[in-house]
């Protein structure tokens, strides 16, 4: 039961994180959404990117608080339990404030279609110079 309770209070933190993203973030901010990690993030508008985190952390919160306190957990160590909730509220939590930094260093001036990510040069533009730009050798 504890478990749940700072499940709670770390959606509760979700919920003061998006607060605080509505007020501190500039009103063309777009807030990364993670599908894995930061090159696979959607920019969202910063009214969804608010929404969206909290909504994940409540999803979980329910289907994952619920279970852990079903007859389906009964059989399961009382140590995964007592953290499963929390610990994945915990890590929610960190991807979403990192999001809201990311916000508000405003990484996300592209669109959907044109993140900042995919607007930088390729590695091998960066290690492989255009032909003009390269220096012939020069021998005797």
């Amino acid at each position: 039961m504890a478990a749940l309770a700072v499940g709670g209070l770390l959606l509760l933190g979700m919920i003061g994180a998006s607060g605080w993203g509505a007020v501190g973030l500039a009103a063309g901010a777009r807030v990364p959404i993670h599908l894995g990690s930061a090159e696979r993030a959607y920019w969202a508008p910063k009214g969804v990117g608010l929404v969206v985190w909290p909504a994940a952390g409540a999803l979980c919160y329910g289907v994952l608080g619920g279970i852990s306190a079903s007859g389906m957990a009964a059989d399961w160590v009382p140590g995964v339990r007592d953290v499963l909730v929390p610990a994945v509220m915990v890590v929610l939590l960190g991807f979403q404030v990192g999001a809201l930094m990311l916000a508000r260093q405003g990484h996300g001036e592209g669109t959907e279609a044109d993140p900042p990510a995919a607007r930088r040069d390729p590695p091998a533009a960066r290690r492989d110079p255009p032909a003009a730009q390269r220096e012939e050798p020069t021998g005797g």
